[in-house]
């Protein structure tokens, strides 16, 4: 993606405005502070899970991380405009697909390489639903039984305890996610 570039910086100074050490933040998250370090000095991939963990311990949507969109309607955003962030250790893209404003629908999309897998699970505070596109995947939950989805099966699901994606096909796979997050001060 490369819009990647000043997530680094984009995470510190989202830190820093909470008034946390890397010393606080690894506590709190189980994320190593050197690894903290080498992730805030874009020096070292970050992980979806990561990435949402530390989202939510800052109270910033993914969006609030990422360069300042070059959208040029606040209804449509062009395929060419679309920020996202690579997990290359994963083997996980995510795009985000709707223009930043105070919204509670978040649609993403999520492609995953062959043998792409989140590493950690994902908590999300609100509901989610989600469609495989292309391609075959499992939605791996912390505390339920996982699920196969094959193209064209959707799931819509609470949180339970924490979930991630596997891919499962020797190709691409692709995942129209929409998850819900509450807005702020509600």
């Amino acid at each position: 993606m490369p819009h990647q570039a000043g997530l680094g910086a984009a995470l510190r100074a989202a830190r820093t405005r909470r008034g946390l050490s890397l010393a606080q933040v690894a506590e709190a998250t189980g994320i190593s502070r050197s690894l903290l370090s080498l992730i805030e000095t874009g020096r070292s991939d970050i992980t979806i899970g990561r990435l949402n963990k530390l989202s939510l311990l800052y109270e910033v949507k993914l969006a609030d991380l990422l360069p300042e969109p070059v959208h040029h309607d606040s209804t449509v955003v062009r395929r060419t405009e679309r920020l996202g962030v690579t997990s290359r250790g994963e083997g996980i893209d995510v795009e985000l697909l709707a223009p930043e404003g105070d919204r509670t629908m978040n649609p993403v999309l999520a492609r995953l390489a062959p043998g792409g897998a989140m590493e950690d699970y994902v908590a999300q505070p609100e509901e989610e639903f989600a469609i495989v596109i292309e391609g075959r995947a499992r939605l791996e939950f912390a505390n339920s039984d996982p699920i196969e989805l094959d193209r064209g099966d959707s799931a819509y699901y609470r949180d339970l305890g924490g979930h991630r994606w596997v891919n499962l096909h020797d190709g691409i796979t692709r995942i129209l996610i929409v998850f819900r997050r509450k807005r702020a001060g509600s």
